[in-house]
């Protein structure tokens, strides 16, 4: 199905549930390329249910989702997930696995057959250099969130979804990321951010969605 043809994601009418639980009803915006939203509301209010949805790691029941003015169902569009790339509030590493080792893994799961020059490139942006053969459990937590942040680098996507990215990070691992993330946008990339404390400080965001308890 075609709309009028905007460019990058649009949401439309989308309806956010957690079990029984409606957290948004008609929810609907769009994000351009070049462009990042930041979704903000209070702990429980479907931010990261819906960056999942969106994702393609939950259901949708209700409401349409665009790309370039085409619907897809993000479950089932491959193309989707070579053009998306989640990071949860959870890191996702494996802790018996190095960095390096977990990097490459996702690589694999990307389907990257030797994927060894875009892991060195995540690792290096990041600082993690002299960390690359260590055991993931062994990380701090601002260290598992920098090996988390370098799948962003390591495997480009267009649309990143990141659930409080900045989480446990010091400010040099707060400054690398959005270093980074001023080169996605300026490359034509697009993100949407959850997040608890707003990244304007650092980077103007082209609009706010906001959720809460709905009517």
């Amino acid at each position: 199905m075609e709309t009028g043809g905007g460019q990058g994601l649009e949401v439309r009418a989308v309806e956010l549930r957690r079990g029984r639980r409606l957290l948004a009803r008609s929810l609907s915006f769009g994000v351009r390329p070049g462009d990042y939203l930041e979704l903000t509301g209070p702990n429980g209010s479907g931010k990261s249910t819906l960056l999942r949805l969106i994702a393609g790691l939950g259901r949708m029941e209700i409401g349409e989702l665009f790309w370039n003015g085409t619907a897809f169902n993000p479950q089932k569009e491959v193309a989707h997930h070579a053009r998306t790339l989640y990071l949860g509030h959870a890191d996702g590493l494996k802790g018996l696995l190095s960095i390096g080792e977990n990097l490459r893994l996702f690589g694999a799961l990307r389907g990257c057959r030797d994927p060894g020059k875009e892991v060195e490139e995540g690792i290096g942006f990041y600082g993690l250099g002299h960390l690359r053969q260590v055991a993931c459990e062994r990380l701090s937590q601002g260290q598992r969130r920098r090996a988390a942040l370098a799948r962003l680098r390591a495997f480009p996507a267009s649309l990143w979804l990141l659930d409080e990215p900045t989480t446990a990070l010091d400010r040099d691992g707060v400054e690398r990321f959005f270093r980074h993330f001023r080169l996605h946008l300026e490359q034509g990339g697009m993100a949407l951010v959850a997040t608890h404390q707003s990244l304007a400080r650092w980077m103007a965001p082209a609009g706010e969605v906001m959720l809460g308890r709905p009517r």
